[in-house]
């Protein structure tokens, strides 16, 4: 009988190998719960469906930074159009329950809890569109997600929205192999 613990270990393992060569991270923001305290959580008007102005909004929690086994991007199909449409890329990954869980996102496990977080990748700011938990034995072992591309300027009215974090997103590949 093949212990599940051990074979877990070993999927991360490789796991780890193989982004040590890749190098791709995300940069994952999980949205703050709607409550009644402005200062924390996020808040929004009942009517108006949007963020109250100068003291609510959808909030979310500093971004972490979490290393993906895969991350592809995929453009938008239709094209630009001059009655004002916005292409909008999709972006679908795979991280490491570990590796998010490491990185302090609560609750890795449920994804009803993360269909409104958001991620940044290659200078642009995605949704939650689709989170699934895979690999379940005595522990979950990755998390697949979609994205859609949010345009904040544009999105946000009145929210905060996600804190921007320091990145150096050098072109790929950073350096030639000696």
């Amino acid at each position: 009988m093949t212990d599940v613990r051990r074979e877990i270990e070993h999927v991360w393992d490789n796991y780890r190998r193989y982004h040590h060569s890749t190098g791709e991270t995300i940069i994952w923001y999980e949205l703050q719960p709607f409550g009644s305290t402005a200062g924390t959580d996020s808040l929004y008007d009942d009517v108006y469906d949007e963020g109250l102005q100068s003291t609510g909004g959808l909030r979310y929690q500093t971004g972490v930074i979490i290393p993906v086994v895969q991350i592809q991007e995929t453009e938008d199909t239709k094209r630009a159009m001059a009655d004002g449409r916005h292409p909008l890329q999709n972006a679908n990954g795979v991280a490491s329950v570990k590796d998010m869980r490491d990185a302090g996102i609560s609750d890795v496990s449920e994804y009803r809890k993360h269909l409104n977080d958001m991620f940044f990748y290659d200078g642009r700011y995605y949704s939650i569109s689709s989170y699934r938990v895979r690999g379940r034995g005595r522990d979950d072992v990755i998390i697949t997600f979609e994205g859609i591309e949010k345009y904040l300027d544009q999105e946000f009215a009145f929210d905060p929205g996600p804190t921007a974090v320091a990145v150096n997103d050098y072109s790929w590949p950073a350096a030639f192999p000696t």
